[in-house]
């Protein structure tokens, strides 16, 4: 496995001469004291160059002072192009007449100031993305490849004209119509949109078309660099509008990215496969690519069960089981995580019985659709204990030169999960 690291690594950084159009710049947005931010990192980078991704992979990080700015650019990198960029921490917003303090300012704000003051500017187009996000392919656009197979048939639209195509008013998102359509645009009521959008012309677009191209984007949102540096203005400013007048919606931000596309008529083709998050939202995401006959993902614990075509990426932000409650029984959820599970002395992740994937056709036996909802939640959540712990020993060979424990301990249960990753009594 080690080997196989290194030569990639080799391959990645003789390619760092980019290609414009196919290449396109991975971008994500932290905290400098987020919950496992470096765990995370560390993912999303060995992600990339596991799958053998091509391109600069940047990290935004905000609210550092010196000291811990310096100690996160002493930290070990494990992508060839990674990139960190330190901005100062926008969450708390002041103004004369509004002030409050909301976390995702950090992310409009902090990819303004990326965009605008990069120390490595160029031209590539630019995938804005999660922490919480994992590469199962390598992401690319302008290849001329056909994506009908991941898309949602619209009336809007001929699937056959579906493709990967990024160009000037032209972007690529996940399609997030099951989680985020129908907030600001509708018909019954647009009041929060015509206070944040006033005589701009996204005030004018048409709910359809919202639904087709603007407000159930979700990342990944990928544009070229020309049209974030205008739409990301109005992203930043319409996330302050939208809070002002709907400050107990936590997904502001989120609606405001749609209401900025859409000012600027920058029309997304939403896909299921860029990063889908939800295994039950079975019609808007791609989650038809685990076939029956399977082998059992949770019964090696470490060798990790790949299927034929997996989606580009996951955002894996969910609860990860069999259960049907997020209070019972084993789930994989990266805040179950103890916080002290980079230590030394700290277990990895212990994998669920094997039982969680054979039950699925027991318990769901009646109901198809179930079945396939299930299959795909427990591969994933093996699926990330097992690459989580591969991440865990990548970390800990650099930071633990006289050992570390490999013992798989960890168990992530609703009502087993320790407070801390050391070994107890």
């Amino acid at each position: 496995m080690r080997q196989l690291l290194v030569v990639t690594m080799a391959t990645l950084t003789s390619a760092l001469a980019y290609n414009e159009r196919t290449t396109v710049h991975l971008v994500f947005s932290t905290g400098c004291d987020q919950t496992h931010r470096q765990f995370l990192s560390a993912s999303l980078q060995l992600s990339l160059v596991r799958v053998q991704h091509v391109g600069p992979l940047t990290e935004i990080i905000s609210g550092c002072s010196a000291e811990k700015q310096a100690s996160i650019q002493a930290q070990a990198k494990y992508y060839p192009d990674y990139r960190l960029h330190f901005t100062r921490d926008y969450a708390k917003y002041e103004s004369v007449n509004f002030t409050e303090r909301y976390d995702p300012y950090n992310k409009p704000f902090g990819l303004r100031d990326f965009l605008h003051h990069s120390a490595t500017p160029d031209n590539l187009a630019v995938a804005f993305i999660d922490a919480d996000y994992m590469l199962f392919k390598p992401l690319r656009i302008n290849t001329g490849a056909k994506w009908a197979k991941y898309y949602q048939n619209t009336t809007l639209r001929r699937a056959e004209d579906i493709s990967d195509t990024v160009e000037n008013g032209v972007a690529l998102a996940q399609n997030m119509k099951a989680f985020l359509g129908g907030r600001w645009y509708n018909d019954i009521n647009r009041t929060i949109l015509n206070l944040v959008c006033g005589d701009n012309p996204c005030a004018s677009v048409s709910s359809a078309d919202a639904f087709e191209f603007f407000e159930p984007s979700g990342t990944p949102y990928i544009q070229t660099r020309h049209d974030w540096l205008h739409v990301v203005e109005d992203y930043c400013n319409f996330t302050v509008k939208g809070r002002q007048v709907s400050k107990d919606d936590w997904m502001v931000e989120m609606y405001a990215y749609g209401a900025a596309t859409a000012n600027h008529n920058v029309k997304h083709t939403l896909l299921q496969h860029l990063g889908p998050a939800t295994p039950e939202f079975l019609n808007t995401e791609y989650w038809n690519f685990i076939e029956e006959d399977m082998d059992n993902p949770c019964l090696d614990p470490f060798e990790v069960v790949l299927p034929f075509d997996p989606p580009v990426g996951i955002h894996y932000a969910m609860y990860y089981g069999l259960p049907d409650k997020i209070d019972a029984g084993y789930m994989y959820y990266k805040y179950r995580i103890p916080k002290d599970i980079l230590k030394c002395d700290s277990q990895l992740f212990k994998l669920p019985p094997p039982s969680e994937w054979t039950d699925i056709d027991r318990l769901y036996k009646d109901d198809p659709k179930k079945r396939q909802w299930k299959r795909h939640a427990v591969w994933l959540q093996c699926t990330l204990i097992k690459y989580g712990n591969q991440v865990l020993q990548t970390i800990k060979e650099r930071m633990c030169p006289l050992g570390f424990n490999s013992h798989q301990g960890i168990v992530l249960h609703a009502k087993d999960t320790p407070a801390t990753a050391f070994p107890t009594p």
